[in-house]
């Protein structure tokens, strides 16, 4: 009897120890990692690799899913609604600051509603256009813009994108007036830059430097504080005296929804980070002309705090309001 009721009661507990440990597992299932821009771009093609990387080192799947439109926010507002258990992710850019700064008309609150997971890279500008226009330098593109305004077009990933940003400051920097065109993620862009539909744009070299080498696109210069190995010829903006237009953006980074536990976002990290620095990712063209944000969770928390003030008062000193 006693005999009886001691198996009993180990098999019990082997059976609450097994139940426990099945409730703790993550991840059981698959998880969706949402993107707010159209496949093929640079946000996209990087969330793809490490979502790769990541899914073999958990052994589940991270799904992504591609949520285009407002600047990423519509991928943004789905991820802020989901639930907290860190199975939807978001990989999100400069972009989910800059666009509530700009309009105030958004459903979530970046600062708020998101729990950074892990940076993942920021990058610099150039700014490119049709050769067809025969533009050689920054200074040829301001003659031109202030001999005819409101005439030259310029493209951005979306309104309130960095790139939009970035064609505003240039704007109020060098007293031009042009025409902004959005699109629904950089790759668009690109191919009305390359059709010649639209005339020039603020672009990461990632996704116009092979058309600048083959001639297709011309560089006038760089937003990053030094010239770009990759382009060695192209002036910085401080360069042709626009220090101002200095942007280390866009950058891009994982967020899961506020209150999702904290041993999950650890986990997810760790795995993040692995992904982030493993040789294969340092070599890969994706990650060409980039600076690594991998590091905890608190250090991308306070980067972008940090990124948020910095627009807000760039914003707000610029005097700039958009409507979505």
């Amino acid at each position: 009897m006693i005999r009886t009721f001691l198996c009993t009661l180990v098999s019990l507990i082997a059976l609450v120890a097994q139940s426990a440990f099945a409730a703790d597992a993550y991840p059981a299932r698959p998880i969706r990692m949402i993107v707010g821009y159209a496949a093929g771009g640079a946000a996209d093609a990087a969330a793809r690799h490490l979502a790769t990387l990541v899914s073999k080192r958990l052994g589940q799947n991270i799904v992504v899913e591609n949520r285009p439109g407002a600047s990423g926010s519509i991928a943004a507002a789905t991820v802020a609604s989901s639930p907290a258990d860190g199975y939807t992710l978001l990989y999100a850019t400069s972009d989910l600051v800059l666009y509530p700064l700009l309009t105030g008309n958004t459903t979530f609150v970046p600062l708020r509603d998101f729990v950074p997971v892990v940076g993942v890279s920021r990058r610099p500008l150039l700014l490119v256009t049709n050769p067809s226009l025969g533009f050689k330098s920054a200074r040829d593109l301001v003659a031109a813009a202030k001999a005819k305004p409101a005439t030259i077009t310029f493209e951005s990933s979306g309104v309130g994108s960095v790139e939009h940003l970035a064609g505003h400051l240039f704007q109020k920097l060098t007293a031009t007036e042009l025409v902004h065109v959005p699109y629904k993620g950089s790759a668009p862009g690109i191919l009305a830059l390359l059709g010649g539909q639209v005339q020039i744009g603020f672009e990461v070299p990632l996704g116009v430097l092979d058309h600048v080498k083959a001639g297709k696109l011309v560089a006038l210069l760089t937003t990053s504080g030094e010239r770009l190995a990759s382009l060695p010829s192209v002036p910085t903006a401080k360069e042709e005296g626009l220090a101002a237009l200095d942007i280390r953006a866009p950058w891009g980074g994982i967020f899961a929804p506020a209150g999702t536990p904290a041993d999950r976002i650890a986990k997810l990290n760790a795995e993040f980070v692995a992904a982030r620095t493993a040789p294969e990712t340092m070599a890969h063209a994706i990650f060409a002309e980039t600076i690594s944000l991998a590091g905890t969770p608190d250090a991308f928390a306070a980067f972008v705090r940090s990124d948020y003030e910095r627009w807000a008062a760039l914003i707000r000193e610029a005097g700039l309001r958009l409507n979505p």
